[in-house]
């Protein structure tokens, strides 16, 4: 954005990974608490008073969490507002949480100015759910993902199979000790880079499975370090339960690593089974260990899909392409703003 001669402040959670970041960056960056949602009219009104100092032309929320508080403002109070849905969560929360955070979603939506997907997956949902009123104001737009210079994988990898990601339910890592023990191979090794509320149930079950000398647990890594530990393996693995546009398979993909997936709406917009990878059901953990096996008995199918797998992801997720879209639903979402103030 800077580049292109856009001026650009964040706003973000207090010591977040993004926050750091962003300082040492040296771009204005204002911390908030945005992890009580209760909290969420005092937020507002914080997010208000940065308004009124920085006096920017639009406000892009990424995430409910972020867009809620925007969206209470008075449009005379606030500029444009461009919303990005990171994947619609709430469908999986008990029935009455469900129809309440359906409605704080219709709020950020009905709210908007302009109205971001990142996945073709959430675009289908979106239809379906009936939060689509005016599909001008609403772009599929998919992020833009770069790895950091020389990150390629290893000539000679360590470990046959790494997984990156949040030890959550989500990601479904307590499948990955499963897997390794339906391949009956002993020799096999899997890195395991992540942390989070289900590492101590991983780890036992990697005991009670007898493959506990087979599995390295890394813990939680910064982006680059993760990175650089992936570049190491031979097959990336992710067996998600549910999924968005998922970040790790897209820089996979671009790293030249072989993926196995879930065979889950997220994952099948990236990966074209026998062709940029392979897709395996998530609750079928012997079919991953087919499809891994596959990939270690055959380098040359291994190879195929990952160069496929590359061209893809390197046309299709790229900054350039994502800032030149956003810069383009800025100026509608200033024009769209513009009109709908009131006089």
């Amino acid at each position: 954005m800077a580049a292109r001669g856009v001026e650009t402040a964040v706003i973000t959670q207090t010591g977040s990974y993004f926050f750091d970041l962003a300082n040492a960056k040296g771009w204005t960056t204002f911390g908030l608490d945005f992890s009580r949602r209760k909290n969420v009219i005092r937020i507002s009104r914080e997010i208000s008073e940065l308004l009124e100092r920085q006096a920017p032309e639009v406000v892009h929320a990424h995430g409910a969490r972020s867009a809620l508080p925007v969206s209470l403002l008075p449009r005379s109070k606030r500029p444009a507002l461009v919303y990005t849905i990171h994947g619609f969560h709430y469908d999986r929360k008990g029935t009455g949480s469900r129809q309440f955070f359906k409605l704080m979603e219709k709020l950020c939506i009905g709210r908007a100015d302009r109205i971001i997907l990142v996945g073709k997956a959430d675009e289908a949902f979106a239809h379906k759910e009936g939060l689509i009123d005016d599909p001008q104001r609403w772009s599929q737009v998919y992020n833009g993902v770069e790895l950091p210079a020389g990150c390629a994988i290893a000539p000679q990898p360590e470990f046959d199979i790494v997984f990156v990601g949040r030890l959550h339910p989500q990601k479904n890592p307590l499948a990955l000790p499963t897997i390794l023990a339906a391949m009956k191979r002993p020799h096999v090794t899997m890195l395991i880079i992540g942390g989070g509320e289900l590492e101590a149930s991983v780890r036992e079950s990697c005991k009670r499975l007898g493959v506990e000398s087979q599995i390295t647990m890394a813990g939680t890594r910064s982006r680059t370090d993760a990175l650089e530990l992936m570049s190491r393996a031979r097959i990336f693995v992710l067996p998600s339960l549910w999924e968005g546009v998922p970040v790790s398979v897209v820089e996979a993909m671009k790293m030249g690593v072989p993926v196995v997936a879930s065979r889950i709406a997220g994952n099948q917009e990236l990966i074209h089974h026998g062709e940029t990878g392979l897709l395996a059901d998530p609750q079928l953990p012997a079919e991953f260990a087919e499809h891994i096996s596959s990939l270690l008995d055959s380098p040359q199918l291994a190879q195929s899909l990952a160069a496929r797998a590359a061209s893809f992801a390197s046309t299709a997720f790229t900054i350039e392409s994502q800032v030149t879209a956003h810069l383009r639903i800025y100026e509608n979402a200033i024009s769209q703003s513009r009109l709908r103030r009131p006089r």
